[in-house]
Order: C-alpha cells, then sequence, then structure tokens
C-alpha cells in the first residue's frame, strides 16, 4: 500500500512537468436557448483522447470568459472547473482565455497560448471545447470540483424584458451552470440591482484530493468580483484531524477573484484536513455574503 501511494504521488511530480498551454479552443455548435438570451456552455479536455470519450478531466485550469467594454476586453466569469457554462448572456462577442493552471502545491504556472473568440447568437447556447496538450489524466487526482450543480445568479436584466431565466443545459454537458447579473454598459464588473449572494464556483485542492506538496495554497474560486476590504481572515479555517489547527495567511486575489489561504507551516504527513469558508468571510460589490459555508476536505501524503 505504501509504495503504492509513493509510486503513484512520483509519478504526479513527474507528470506535473508536461503541463502544456491550451493547444486547441472550437466551438462545436449550438443549441436552443430562450429568447432574448444566449450563453456559452464550456468543457476541457485533458487531450484528444479524453475529448472523444467525452469526459472533460483535465487538472485545475484557470478559464476566463470576457466581453469587450469601452474597447477593452474585461473579464466577467472566472471557474477552475473543467466543465461550466454561463447563461442569460446578451447576444455579442465574447472571448474564452485559458490564461494559468495551478501545480500540485496551488502555486500559479501562467499558460501561453491566445484567447479564442466566440460569437453568442440571442436564443442560442454556444458550445466550446478546449483540449490540452500532453496532460495526462493521472494528475486530475488533484483538480479542482465544482462546488455546485447549478449556482442560480439570477440576471436582473431578464426580469426587466419578461423573460425566463435560461433552462439548464443537460448533465452530459456541463457540471456547473452561472447566470449572470450584469450592467453592460458600464466599465467593469457591476451588478444590476445585485441582490445575489456571490457563489464560490470551485475550489483547490478538490474534494478527496491526497495532495503531494507539503504546503498547499487552497483557493476559493468565484463567480465575480468581492469586496477586497471586507474579507474577514478568520472566516477560512484549516483543521487537521490529527493536527489540529493550521495557522495560515488569508487573502484576496483581486485579478483571479480568489480567496487564498496559504499555510505557515508544513502539512503533517498522511493527516485528513478540512477547509471551510465561512458565509460571512467574504461580501461581493454590492455587498451580499454567501448563502451558506462552503467546506471541503482533502488528504496529506504519508
Amino acid at each position: 500500500m505504501v509504495r503504492h501511494v509513493v509510486a503513484r504521488l512520483l509519478l504526479v511530480g513527474q507528470l506535473s512537468m508536461m503541463w502544456q498551454a491550451c493547444t486547441s479552443v472550437r466551438t462545436t455548435g449550438s443549441r436552443e436557448a430562450p429568447a432574448g438570451t444566449g450563453g456559452i456552455a464550456v468543457r476541457v479536455f485533458a487531450d484528444d483522447a479524453a475529448r472523444r470519450a467525452g469526459e472533460p478531466s483535465p487538472p485545475a485550469v484557470v478559464g476566463e470568459l470576457e466581453r469587450r467594454q469601452g474597447g477593452v476586453w474585461r473579464p466577467i466569469f472566472r471557474s477552475l472547473s473543467p466543465s461550466w457554462a454561463v447563461a442569460g448572456l446578451p447576444p455579442g462577442s465574447y472571448r474564452i482565455r485559458f490564461p494559468a493552471r495551478l501545480d500540485e502545491g496551488g502555486n500559479v504556472i501562467r499558460l501561453s497560448g491566445s484567447a479564442r473568440q466566440v460569437e453568442v447568437r440571442e436564443g442560442r447556447v454556444t458550445q466550446v471545447e478546449a483540449v490540452l496538450r500532453h496532460v495526462p489524466a493521472a494528475v486530475v487526482a488533484l483538480a479542482a470540483v465544482p462546488v455546485v450543480v447549478a449556482a442560480v445568479l439570477l440576471a436582473q436584466w431578464l426580469d426587466d424584458h419578461h423573460l425566463p431565466a435560461p433552462p439548464l443545459p443537460p448533465p452530459e454537458v456541463v457540471e456547473a451552470v452561472f447566470y449572470l447579473s450584469l450592467d453592460w454598459p458600464a466599465v467593469g464588473w457591476v451588478g444590476v440591482a445585485d441582490r445575489a449572494s456571490p457563489v464560490v464556483t470551485s475550489h483547490f485542492p478538490g474534494e478527496g484530493a491526497l495532495v503531494a506538496a507539503r504546503r498547499v495554497r487552497v483557493v476559493f474560486a468565484f463567480s465575480e468580483p468581492l469586496q477586497p476590504g471586507e474579507l474577514e481572515a478568520a472566516g477560512v479555517t484549516v483543521l487537521g484531524e490529527q493536527s489540529g489547527l493550521v495557522p495560515g495567511v488569508v487573502s484576496y486575489d483581486e485579478e483571479q477573484w480568489w480567496v487564498v489561504c496559504e499555510p505557515r507551516e508544513d502539512l503533517a504527513p498522511g493527516d485528513t484536513y478540512h477547509v471551510t469558508l465561512a458565509a460571512d468571510a467574504v461580501e461581493d460589490l454590492g455587498g451580499n455574503k454567501l448563502d451558506a459555508p462552503v467546506s471541503f476536505s482533502f488528504r496529506s501524503a504519508p
């Protein structure tokens, strides 16, 4: 058993050096959405074999959806999940990027590669696939995991136009669906009468992951920007079943919309850690807090 675990960790360590940027981002078609709205559904695959098998299974790759505002491309959504969709989008041009990934310690590694521009049409959900080069499936053990099946951020402009919320894509297409509430004419990300709570779109490490790194950055990725000054550091806890509370530095990454906890000390070998983000630890730009705490667990290698 010990040899098996050690061999697996060595393999993950070797394979992590083989990461490359996204080599293929393409639209594969579209399907029906309610009139007056549009959407984008994204799936990221480790390689062509995974794509042919229909199994989104890459490691924690940062996916960004951008819209052109005031002559500048600005992010409107981010996720670490391999499969996600954004609904309730006004028709127009959007751009999808995969600018970075997380290594086995949760550190950001920049990726090269250009953005792909996609068109969103009224009444259609544009389907997009991204295929990574030389990303082994074995590394998926540390992949970010979607926290919700459907995180509903109801768009105020849908109500203004008396439009129903777009239906959820089928489960075989995406794992998490988000409805954005945005003020498109404004410069930057501004909620429209924002009363919806922020949502954790994914986290790192994934639920139940076996972590080889002795110090791993814990990351909560959000669906929208947060108020930097409202982050409560005490609202993020990392608790080892054997080692107890892990002291750490909690910060907000404004560029990525991440809440990050960096331990001050090494993780104890062979322990199980439970991570919790308290509901009142963060606020979005509209002053809304999380609906409920977000928790997950991971294991440290022996």
